[in-house]
C-alpha cells in the first residue's frame, strides 16, 4: 500500500501571508503567496502518480518521501493606487485638505501610490512522518508618492522608501492523514521582532530624518503568535483545500504601539491539466484590527480639534477592515527524475470586496512567484 509522499503545501505570501492588507504594514506582506512553501507541505496532483497516467482514480494521493530538508524563494509585489472609506470610493482631491474645513476625513499630505515588495526565504526540516520545523527571512522593500498642500516647494509632490530585513518566522508543524484523499497539517509560529521600526526619512517636519509612518515600518516590534489550520484533499484531476490563519501580536512594542491581529481564511482548487501544468483559482478573505496605541515620535497637532493628523497613515484608528480577493495561479513542474520534487508557481490576483476603516489606502493589485525545491 503506497503512503502519503510529503513535500511542500501551497498557499499564500507572500501571502499571502502577507499580509499587505490596506495600510498594514509590509511586515506580513509574504505570508499569503500561493507557491510559498508553509512547513514542508504540499499536496501533490495525480500526476506525479502512475495511477494517474493509466487512467486510474482510485490510487493514494501520495507516498512517503524521503526528502527531509526543503527551501523556497518567493517574491510578492502589492500595488495600492487610490482610496476608500468603507466601501465608497474616494479621489485623491477629497481626501486631500487644500484650504477650506479640516475634517477628520482630510489630510494636508496624502500617500497616493504605494508599493509594498518581499522576498521571502524559507527553509523547512522533517522530523518524522508528522512533524516539520521551518524558518523563513523575509526581505521588504516598500516605495510611497505623495502629493501634499504643504507651502515648501519640495513637498508638493516627494517619495520615501524603506527596505530591509523583516520579522523572521519559526514554526512547527503536524500532518495528519485523515484518509488517502484528506489531509490535515496544523501548524503554531513565531514571529520575532528583527524587523526595524524605527525608519526615517525627509518628509515634512523639524528635519530630514524624520521618522516614517506605521505603513513604512519594515516589523511589529513585537512578538506576534501565527497558529494555522489546513484542510487538503483530491478528486480525480482535482486537488483542493481551505485554511484558516490568525496573527495575534503580543503587548506593545518599544514605540508604545501594537499593530493590528489578523485573521485569514483561504479556499483553493488546483486541476492538473497536463503532467507538468497546474492552473489553480484561490479565494482569499481578510479581517484585520485597527493599530492599538500611538508612536509618539509621529507628527501629532493636539490643539487641532478637526483632526490632529496629518495623513491618514499616522492616524492609528485610520487602519483594519475587511477584505475578499480573488487570485488565479499557475504552476509549472517535471515530474519526472531530480526534479520532481522542484516546481515554479505564480500568483496573480485583485480585491472583489474592500470594506476598510478609512479613508485609507486601497488595494489595486498583486503578483507572487515562487520556486520551491525538496531534496
Amino acid at each position: 500500500m503506497r503512503r502519503i509522499k510529503y513535500s511542500l503545501l501551497s498557499y499564500l505570501f507572500l501571502a499571502m501571508g502577507f499580509s499587505a492588507f490596506g495600510q498594514t504594514p509590509p511586515v506580513d506582506l509574504a505570508n499569503i503567496s500561493l507557491g510559498d512553501l508553509l512547513n514542508a507541505k504540499i499536496i501533490r496532483s495525480y500526476s506525479d502518480h502512475a495511477a494517474f497516467k493509466t487512467g486510474g482514480q482510485d490510487a493514494p494521493l501520495g507516498y512517503l518521501d524521503s526528502s527531509r530538508f526543503h527551501f523556497s524563494a518567493s517574491y510578492i509585489k502589492v500595488r495600492f493606487d487610490g482610496y476608500m472609506d468603507g466601501t465608497k470610493d474616494l479621489s485623491f482631491g477629497e481626501v486631500l485638505f487644500s484650504g477650506g474645513t479640516r475634517t477628520e476625513k482630510n489630510f494636508p499630505i496624502v500617500p497616493t501610490v504605494i508599493e509594498q515588495e518581499a522576498t521571502q526565504f524559507k527553509t523547512a526540516y522533517t522530523l518524522s512522518e508528522q512533524i516539520t520545523l521551518s524558518l523563513s527571512i523575509p526581505y521588504i522593500r516598500q516605495s510611497s508618492e505623495h502629493i501634499s498642500s504643504n507651502p515648501d516647494p519640495n513637498f508638493k509632490e516627494f517619495t520615501i522608501v524603506s527596505e530591509g530585513l523583516g520579522d523572521i518566522e519559526t514554526a512547527i508543524s503536524w500532518f495528519k492523514q485523515l484518509d488517502k484523499n484528506n489531509h490535515l497539517l496544523l501548524s503554531l509560529g513565531i514571529s520575532l521582532p528583527t524587523g526595524s521600526i524605527d525608519e526615517t526619512g525627509d518628509t515634512p517636519g523639524p528635519g530630514p530624518d524624520n521618522q516614517l509612518p506605521y505603513t513604512m515600518q519594515l516589523g511589529s516590534g513585537t512578538y506576534d503568535i501565527k497558529p494555522s489550520i489546513h484542510y487538503f484533499g483530491s478528486a480525480g484531476n482535482w486537488t483542493y483545500g481551505a485554511d484558516l490563519n490568525l496573527t495575534l501580536r503580543t503587548g506593545k512594542n518599544d514605540r508604545d504601539y501594537r499593530l493590528g491581529n489578523v485573521y485569514q481564511s483561504s479556499i483553493w482548487t488546483r486541476y492538473a491539466l497536463t503532467e507538468w501544468l497546474e492552473p489553480s483559482i484561490r479565494i482569499n478573505g481578510v479581517v484585520w484590527d485597527e493599530i492599538s496605541g500611538r508612536d509618539s515620535d509621529l507628527p501629532y497637532d493636539p490643539n487641532n480639534k478637526a483632526n490632529p493628523y496629518p495623513a491618514a497613515v499616522v492616524k492609528p484608528d485610520n487602519f483594519g477592515g475587511t477584505k475578499l480577493l480573488a487570485l488565479v495561479g499557475l504552476r509549472l513542474k517535471d515530474p519526472r527524475g531530480r526534479l520532481e520534487n522542484t516546481f515554479l508557481e505564480f500568483e496573480a490576483g485583485t480585491p472583489f470586496y474592500q470594506d476598510l476603516n478609512g479613508p485609507q489606502p486601497a488595494e489595486d493589485w498583486r503578483f507572487s512567484a515562487s520556486l520551491v525545491l525538496s531534496f
